[in-house]
């Protein structure tokens, strides 16, 4: 495999640097564990002395917050191909849950985002900005939800069926902890998919009516 070019400049180096930092922390945590991954055994991993890797991070806090937003928000310019809305719905339901698997949820990164999750959950100080990071993130996908199936705009139920999408993908992707089925979980994405096409497909969208039925003429 050749070997990238090194970086250029003082501050592509401090970059390469910081997210070898987060790329190790990442892997400490899927190998091990969330309570693992201190800055001492991070620091040893990544061949650094602990105070480098403070130096960069200044806490272990911020070390988790970064590599967070290094599993769940995508870089600049690396956007979702999403399917064009032109695209007939069977086979755009199938595409649009294709990508967010292959990009989201079958990554082994996302399991050690859901490590950080959980052994987070009694750190008060982490727990408003993981929830204010995971709520920026559904917000963008029911966004590309809409964009890619128009036939839901204007549906009053939209927010609860994509987060009841995206809780459907991400359980099957949690279940990978314990076992991968790869045929079992095209199966369930399959029918999620018939789920969506069945939902975009109701001709009768749930909005409540804001006015009163004007009275038929004599």
């Amino acid at each position: 495999m050749p070997q990238p070019n090194p970086p250029s400049s003082r501050a592509d180096r401090a970059r390469a640097t910081r997210q070898h930092l987060i790329d190790t922390t990442i892997d400490v945590v899927r190998a091990r564990s969330y309570g693992a991954a201190t800055l001492f055994e991070v620091a040893k991993a990544a061949g650094v002395t602990p105070g480098a890797l403070q130096h960069h991070f200044g806490s272990r806090a911020v070390l988790m917050m970064e590599v967070l937003q290094s599993i769940l928000l995508a870089p600049p310019g690396d956007a979702l191909p999403w399917p064009d809305a032109a695209v007939p719905l069977p086979q755009r339901a199938t595409q649009f849950l294709a990508v967010l698997w292959a990009r989201v949820y079958e990554p082994p990164r996302f399991l050690a985002a859901w490590s950080v999750y959980f052994g987070a959950a009694a750190e008060e100080t982490l727990q408003p900005q993981i929830a204010e990071m995971r709520g920026a993130l559904a917000a963008s996908l029911r966004e590309a939800f809409g964009a890619v199936f128009p036939e839901a705009q204007g549906r009053a139920d939209l927010p609860a069926f994509v987060d009841l999408v995206l809780a459907s993908l991400r359980g099957i992707g949690v279940s990978r902890l314990f076992a991968v089925d790869a045929a079992a979980e095209a199966a369930q994405r399959q029918q999620l998919a018939g789920v969506i096409v069945r939902w975009c497909a109701d001709a009768a969208p749930n909005t409540p009516s804001t006015h009163q039925p004007k009275r038929a003429k004599p």
